[in-house]
């Protein structure tokens, strides 16, 4: 029988996704101001984005497309 604390802790993401706007496109390469203030992050990606576009960060990779509307963190 396995541990359902460990399972649990295993189904949460290892690096935190961030919300940011792509603020420079030069495909691979793309800057993405992060909505928390924390400031511009380098990123790359397979796929092309155009500038202003909203996006989800983890780990220096845009991984999707954000919806609009408010940002709400939540702490685990």
């Amino acid at each position: 029988m396995s541990n359902a604390l460990q399972r649990l802790i295993d189904l949460l993401p290892k690096a935190p996704e961030f919300i940011g706007t792509v603020t420079s496109a030069d495909h691979p390469n793309y800057k993405v101001l992060v909505v928390d203030g924390s400031g511009l992050v380098m990123c790359t990606s397979s796929t092309k984005y155009t500038v202003g576009t909203r996006v989800f960060i983890s780990d220096n990779e845009i991984k999707r497309v954000a919806l609009g509307g408010e940002v709400i963190q939540i702490e685990v």
